[in-house]
């Protein structure tokens, strides 16, 4: 929204004054001939962000009830939810100390805090919303990693200790330094 808003006003931004020209220049380095190419040069990158923005998010615009059940259990209409859900949020959205239960706790702890037998499908509900951002984020993560490590200077690096560097990156397992050591009977190589 800010996007959509801030593109309609540069390319009509008037600055040629040179009051307004003193305040977006330090020191006299932009003339108010270059302020109109830098205008358009703002204007089209704004654009290409609100490009970028609605290709990416697009996606979720077809999951936004799921998201929205998700994050506002007690807002939700019940109609509006799938049916296999529907009775389970009615008897949620009944229940007082659920209710306040979900306004203290972080939403992970409230759906895990959910009874398993009256819960079974809210429960996997939420778990397939928490594990979509999870999931996408490791990914992204992983990406990251295999750009950094496998570089123009990195060249030599093969795919299998690629793989290796991506495996010990993203694993939250710490080793046991001392346990190995310790495991082993000498701790350097002799000649």
């Amino acid at each position: 929204v800010y996007l959509h808003l801030f593109s309609s006003y540069v390319p009509v931004a008037h600055c040629t004054s040179k009051a307004g020209v003193s305040k977006l220049r330090p020191a006299g380095q932009l003339r108010p001939a270059d302020l109109s190419a830098k205008k358009e040069k703002y204007a089209s990158v704004i654009t290409s962000l609100v490009t970028e923005f609605n290709q990416r998010f697009q996606d979720f615009s077809v999951i936004e009830k799921q998201i929205k059940l998700f994050s506002t259990p007690f807002l939700v209409d019940a109609e509006e939810v799938e049916e296999s859900l529907q009775l389970e949020l009615i008897e949620m959205q009944c229940d007082d100390s659920l209710k306040s239960q979900h306004q203290l706790l972080s939403l992970p702890d409230f759906y895990q805090s959910l009874d398993h037998a009256k819960f079974p499908l809210m429960r996997r509900h939420a778990k397939r919303m928490m594990s979509l951002f999870g999931s996408t984020y490791i990914c992204e993560q992983t990406f990251s990693l295999l750009n950094q490590n496998k570089s123009r200077l990195r060249s030599r690096m093969t795919d299998s200790h690629l793989c290796e560097v991506l495996r010990v990156s993203t694993t939250k397992l710490s080793p046991d330094i001392p346990a190995i050591l310790q495991s082993k009977g000498q701790h350097h190589c002799s000649h």
